[in-house]
């Protein structure tokens, strides 16, 4: 035991986050190690200051307030692992969200529930909820609207119920209907409860958005939280290999970033609606839901609504500023994403499931919105031991 190399875990496990993380590094150590892991969950500062006594191989840290300052002083030929810095760690191996995509996939989203007032929940003392929210604005003013944001106070100038009470008006205060996007799912959760406070359903007249698809946190929330799921356990393994090249000396010890990204929405009852004034549309729009596994057509969709194909691409163009075919497209490349997250199943047997004709023809439908084949997207986001 005492010659495997030791890696200390300076984070915590409370969160999903950080616990898929934890998962993907875990998932390499199975395969590459074994490993020797020195975890603690209760007094980062502690595990950092015993560097020194256990002499680790290479070190995982989630920085918090202080934190930054003893990672600094780390050994520079120390293979460290680095999470939450702000502007990423010198010489180290940092994991970043890729908040530009996650902040585009979500306002892609929410506008193609046929929303025109959206709203933005984050945290001040974060850099990283700021980018998001920058990133989520541009996107949804592409479309020609705009986004209203609101940011918690910091944590060590303010209490919960200041916050509550705040974030309530804020809520009570927005046109409706309205799409908000949280930074994640804990702050979700406060949305739900100022929703309660201001007496505003959800999702009839607020639709709320997470992100990092906690499953716990999203599957209690009453009504149940729809959130962007990352692939964070990917990230997590690829975090591994290239810190155990450099336990083997294969590279040096340098600034590298890891990129977390969004791989799909997980779709539950805080988004289930359709802010569509017209109710043809949003009629149209359900059909396409409810018939995605199956090889419709724009004219199936115009005939399910009892209305003549021109008249509904006039109407989606107006409502939506996209087309039918547009709609059918993106609703079929999310379902063909999460077949191939979820399932073991071949391109082949996805193809087949869903009316394609064969691989060739899925792969090029995917490629068309994903900018990647099949094959491509699922190696992104899934380890490959």
């Amino acid at each position: 035991m005492c010659d495997l190399p030791k890696i200390i875990l300076a984070i915590e496990s409370n969160r999903a986050y950080d616990r898929d993380l934890l998962k993907g590094i875990s998932q390499y150590a199975n395969a590459h190690g074994p490993w020797f892991f020195c975890h603690e969950t209760d007094d980062v500062f502690n595990a950092l200051q015993s560097v020194e006594k256990i002499r680790p191989a290479g070190v995982v840290v989630r920085v918090s307030q202080g934190v930054k300052e003893l990672i600094d002083q780390l050994p520079a030929s120390l293979p460290c692992v680095v999470l939450g810095s702000e502007e990423g760690a010198d010489g180290r191996i940092n994991v970043l969200n890729d908040s530009e995509r996650i902040g585009r996939t979500a306002a892609e989203y929410l506008l193609s529930l046929g929303f025109s007032d959206f709203a933005f929940c984050g945290r001040t003392y974060d850099r990283e909820s700021c980018q998001l929210a920058d990133s989520f604005s541009r996107a949804i003013q592409e479309s020609g609207c705009d986004v209203k944001n609101y940011f918690c106070p910091d944590k060590a100038n303010s209490g919960f119920a200041r916050d509550v009470t705040a974030l309530t008006e804020w809520v009570a205060s927005l046109s409706k209907p309205v799409g908000i996007l949280a930074v994640n799912d804990e702050r979700s959760l406060a949305v739900l409860e100022a929703c309660k406070a201001a007496e505003a359903e959800v999702p009839e007249q607020v639709a709320v958005l997470g992100v990092d698809n906690d499953f716990a946190k999203c599957e209690i929330a009453m009504p149940p939280l729809s959130s962007i799921a990352l692939n964070t356990v990917k990230a997590g393994f690829e975090a591994a290999k290239l810190m155990h090249r450099m336990i083997r000396r294969e590279v040096g010890c340098a600034y590298r970033e890891i990129a977390v990204e969004p791989t799909r929405i997980v779709t539950r009852q805080s988004t289930n609606v359709l802010a569509v004034p017209d109710r043809v549309v949003a009629r149209a729009l359900d059909f396409i839901r409810t018939h995605v596994n199956k090889q419709i057509q724009v004219n199936d969709v115009a005939e399910s609504v009892s209305v003549s194909r021109r008249e509904l691409e006039r109407r989606f163009k107006r409502n939506l500023n996209y087309s039918i075919h547009q709609a059918i497209k993106l609703a079929k490349v999310q379902l063909i994403a999460q077949m191939l997250l979820e399932t073991s199943y071949s391109i082949s047997e996805i193809a087949f499931q869903l009316g394609f004709t064969d691989a060739a023809h899925i792969a090029r439908y995917f490629r068309d919105v994903e900018g990647i084949s099949p094959i491509e997207y699922r190696k992104k986001n899934l380890c490959v031991l």
